[in-house]
């Protein structure tokens, strides 16, 4: 494969080879966050800017040495935009969800389409539950009821004693 440069990076369906006929292809390293990154021919560097990985201000130098420059300064070509090959498009992975804590989360319900039928089936289950609800505190509510009553009673018979007494 002498004469042709296969660019890493790049999908075997966009695979991009340029043939260089015996001419030497200028190479950038690039300063990705502190570490340089390369090198990259130019075809590498118009792809990564392109594709937004890069931008004017991105730090690089020639790989046969230099100074570190910005990517306007060697190559002012790319701001123009029209030698850009077209951007690959990466599919974005979705980040994670943030946990969730159950205490958190709120639920609103904005609209419902529930047929008749079914809200129907839905009160009766409620009803049937409450139903079996009151009947199993029925004890309970009858026996309060008692002593209220009993209460009462004491106190309304005390009362009506003092009226039979001269």
């Amino acid at each position: 494969m002498s004469g042709q440069l296969i660019l890493p990076g790049v999908s075997k369906s966009r695979l991009i080879v340029r043939r260089t006929n015996g001419r030497h292809v200028k190479t950038y390293l690039i300063k990705f966050s502190d570490h340089e990154e390369g090198p990259y021919a130019e075809a590498q560097v118009a792809q990564m800017f392109a594709d937004g990985r890069i931008d004017r201000n991105t730090p690089c130098k020639p790989s046969d040495g230099g100074e570190w420059k910005t990517i306007d300064d060697y190559l002012p070509m790319l701001k123009y935009g029209t030698q850009l090959p077209p951007a690959i498009k990466v599919p974005a992975v979705p980040p994670a969800p943030p946990p969730v804590l159950l205490s958190s989360q709120r639920v609103s319900v904005v609209d419902l389409d529930i047929p008749f039928g079914s809200l129907l089936k839905i009160m009766f289950k409620w009803m049937a539950a409450a139903l079996v609800v009151f009947c199993c505190f029925l004890p309970v509510i009858f026996v309060l009821w008692l002593i209220v009553a009993s209460i009462f009673a004491a106190l309304f018979s005390g009362a009506m004693s003092t009226f039979h007494h001269p």
